[in-house]
């Protein structure tokens, strides 16, 4: 439900605000905490399938997401695909990767009659990519416009330097921000020390942008203060006797902290309040209350 801002405003302050999640998981399924927040969303981010390289080099879809209940009616659903870098790095032809993913993912919506009116390209592309990432972009973009379809991509705040890639908005991940394989960085989800140095872009970033902030939380697994892997389960990695097993959760402070510093600098940036993510295994830590303070938080 769209929330109608009450008042006088600045014409750059957006009137009405779209309430929006991700779910990043391999299964959606009915859990309860789930589809009862997900009733008060605008929209929502759905990760489809990555995109790796199999054995002879060559780009093939990988953990496809399995659909084990229906989706919400009300709901907008925008289809998400995540591309290793590796596979711009090496990918030859563009174009006809564009062309396969940009079928794959019309299937899926197909098959589980899901409407689509944009699809979303993810990718923590670097100088070395770049080039290919671009093309890449160029001719999904085209060929998602001949079917009426908009295109976005994930933008990481070390991008925010870079040009702009060819697409028609973009999500600004304010998630992840330090390196949570360094012992010593005890805020990795996000830290507004850590945000700072990119803001000087953010104001001359001429693409549309949405926010995307976390709650989750996640363990760390560390042998001899060195990073061994994340612990999605219990039996994931061997605990060995002297590992450290270390949680790193996002604050709820910090949040809004850095919230309110880049609605400052572009206030546009109100208009979509999305949050990372809604799958099972992180929603099941924190309470309706947590959600709805960061999205009525302005």
């Amino acid at each position: 439900m769209l929330l109608l801002a009450v008042g006088c405003q600045r014409q750059n302050t957006p009137r009405t605000t779209l309430r929006s999640a991700y779910y990043w998981s391999t299964e959606w399924r009915s859990e309860p905490r789930v589809m009862e927040q997900t009733k008060g969303l605008d929209r929502l981010y759905l990760r489809f399938f990555d995109v790796i390289l199999d054995r002879n080099g060559e780009p093939m879809p990988n953990a496809t997401l399995r659909f084990s209940a229906k989706l919400p009616r009300k709901v907008e659903v925008v289809p998400v695909v995540f591309i290793v870098n590796d596979v711009m790095k090496n990918v030859k032809n563009t174009d006809g990767l564009a062309e396969k993913v940009l079928k794959r993912i019309l299937q899926i919506s197909e098959t589980h009659d899901i409407g689509v009116k944009e699809v979303q390209i993810d990718c923590d592309w670097t100088l070395t990519s770049r080039r290919n990432y671009r093309a890449f972009l160029s001719q999904l973009r085209r060929l998602a416009a001949a079917k009426q379809l908009a295109l976005s991509a994930t933008i990481r705040l070390h991008q925010l330097s870079q040009p702009i890639p060819p697409v028609d908005k973009g999500v600004l991940m304010m998630y992840n921000t330090g390196d949570f394989t360094d012992l010593r960085c005890e805020h990795p989800i996000l830290d507004l020390r850590d945000v700072v140095p990119y803001l000087k872009y953010l104001s001359g970033y001429r693409l549309p942008l949405s926010p995307a902030y976390p709650l989750f939380s996640y363990r760390l697994l560390f042998r001899n203060g060195h990073y061994k892997g994340v612990l999605h389960a219990d039996n994931d990695l061997p605990v060995l006797p002297g590992d450290s097993v270390i949680e790193r959760k996002v604050s709820m402070g910090e949040v809004l902290k850095v919230k309110q510093t880049i609605e400052e600098i572009r206030p546009d940036l109100k208009r979509e309040t999305i949050i990372y993510d809604f799958s099972p295994n992180h929603i099941a830590n924190y309470k309706p209350r947590d959600y709805e303070e960061i999205y009525r938080s302005h």
